[in-house]
């Protein structure tokens, strides 16, 4: 696994959070792209979590380098608390329940955007720095890095 990567995951986690904010900030609910559009981004979590939590994580945690292994420890318990929360908002919101309630849909799926995009952006800023200090994460891919 390479840090570029994890970051191009990133982005398309980004936008995909980017795609469902503005599509609760149109004057008219749009039920249909709302549960589309959290579908999408459940679909780049799983893709993007597959390779994370298989290397990332177990190997960072395995690696226990002192300068970062307590912060490991806490981005896992973080993780943790926040997969738990997602999955129960993935089990809350489907499509009839987002039609049903669409102002506290909203106001509920903001609040995940929110702590979503603060994972990701943490993630980016110190989680991965810590990988490739540890030697978890090259810095490319392999065919990046043999065309370089």
């Amino acid at each position: 696994m390479s840090y570029q990567k994890l970051i191009e995951e990133h982005d398309r986690i980004d936008a995909a959070l980017m795609q469902l904010t503005n599509i609760l900030e149109q004057p008219d609910r749009d039920v249909t792209a709302a549960a589309a559009a959290v579908d999408h981004l459940a679909d780049e979590l799983r893709t993007h979590l597959a390779h994370e939590d298989v290397m990332l994580y177990d190997e960072l945690i395995a690696a226990r380098k002192p300068a970062f292994g307590s912060a490991v420890d806490h981005f896992n318990q973080q993780f943790n608390v926040l997969r738990r929360d997602w999955d129960s908002y993935l089990e809350a919101w489907g499509p009839e329940q987002i039609s049903a309630n669409w102002d506290c849909f909203r106001a509920v799926t903001k609040l995940m955007i929110e702590r979503l995009a603060e994972r990701v952006a943490a993630e980016n800023d110190l989680l991965y720095c810590a990988a490739l200090q540890a030697g978890v994460i090259t810095l490319r891919g392999p065919q990046v890095a043999a065309a370089a």
